[in-house]
C-alpha cells in the first residue's frame, strides 16, 4: 500500500509539445551542461514502464532536487545500475524501496509527497537516449568537507557532481 500510494505522478508531455520536441531539447541541454573533458558513454536505447518511469523520476527529485540534469540522471543511473548488479534487487522497485538504501524512501520520507520537475524529466530522457556517464556507480552520498565516511572508506570513488560524490 505504501508503494502504490508513492506513485501519484506519470509522465506526460507539456501542452501542445509533442515528445520528439522534448527529447531534442534534452539533449541539447545535456550537451550544453556536459563537462567538455569526459565523453558519456552512450548506451543502447532504454525504455521503462510508466510505473518505473515515475519512480525513477521521484527518487531523482527526492534526492538531487537541486542539482543539475546531470546530477540527477546520476542519481538515476545509480538506481539502473544496481538493478543490473546482481548484488541488489533485479528491478526498480524493490532497489528503490530497499530497506535503508535511499534516505528519502524511508517511512514518512519525502519521497511520497515529491513531484518530479522538467529537468527530473529531461534527466530521464536523456537516460532512456542511451546516455550513461556513471562508470557504474552504485552508491552515491552528500559532498562533505573532508569528513571520513563509510563510503570514502569502503568503496571506490568516481567522482563529484554537483554536491554528491559518487563511488562503486
Amino acid at each position: 500500500a505504501m508503494i502504490a500510494a508513492a506513485i501519484t505522478l506519470c509522465r506526460g508531455t507539456e501542452a501542445g509539445e509533442p515528445e520528439q520536441e522534448m527529447i531534442q531539447e534534452v539533449i541539447t541541454i545535456q550537451a550544453e551542461e556536459a563537462p567538455e573533458e569526459t565523453e558519456a558513454q552512450i548506451m543502447p536505447v532504454k525504455s521503462f514502464d510508466e510505473e518505473d518511469e515515475c519512480l525513477l523520476a521521484k527518487i531523482a527529485m527526492a534526492e538531487a532536487e537541486g542539482e543539475s540534469t546531470e546530477g540527477k540522471a546520476m542519481v538515476i543511473m545509480v538506481v539502473l545500475n544496481r538493478v543490473e548488479s546482481g548484488d541488489f534487487p533485479d528491478n526498480i522497485m524493490d532497489v528503490i524501496f530497499d530497506e535503508g538504501e535511499f534516505s528519502p524512501v524511508k517511512e514518512g520520507g519525502r519521497f511520497y509527497t515529491t513531484e518530479p520537475d522538467a529537468d527530473c524529466w529531461k534527466a530521464l530522457d536523456l537516460i532512456m537516449q542511451g546516455w550513461d556517464e556513471s562508470e557504474g556507480a552504485l552508491y552515491f552520498e552528500a559532498v562533505y568537507n573532508g569528513e571520513d565516511t563509510w563510503h570514502s572508506r569502503n568503496l571506490e570513488y568516481i567522482k563529484t557532481v554537483g554536491n554528491h560524490n559518487f563511488y562503486k
